[in-house]
């Protein structure tokens, strides 16, 4: 298994929430120093601490899954067997709807959802 690639591929949504609620909690804040808008300053605590919790959320459930897969419980990839991610809908193509599918996080294929 590639660790390196399933980390990547499964944690980019929280780095995406602790650097952008980081950078909106700043620029907030600079706001915040002008006069009148100490409301806008105050609220850079709670948009900064609400990004970063649910960045921690998201590193709890990804962790969750891939304990799922470890277990044997959760979906697996057919080409290498390694964890899935959420379920995508289908892609259409020439007016047919192609099947529901899982990405990867070790190949990064797409691996057709079962019913």
């Amino acid at each position: 298994m590639r660790w390196g690639w399933i980390t990547l591929r499964g944690l980019w949504p929280a780095l995406l929430l602790m650097v952008f609620g980081t950078a909106l909690a700043i620029l907030m804040d600079r706001v915040g120093t002008l006069d009148g808008a100490e409301a806008i300053s105050r609220g850079s605590d709670w948009v900064f601490a609400g990004s970063w919790l649910a960045a921690a959320v998201w590193l709890v459930q990804f962790a969750l899954r891939l304990r799922r897969w470890d277990a044997g419980d959760g979906p697996f990839c057919r080409a290498c067997a390694g964890p899935t991610g959420f379920v995508q809908p289908g892609r259409v193509y020439y007016g047919k709807q192609l099947s529901d599918f899982r990405r990867c996080y070790n190949c990064g294929k797409a691996t057709p959802e079962v019913c």
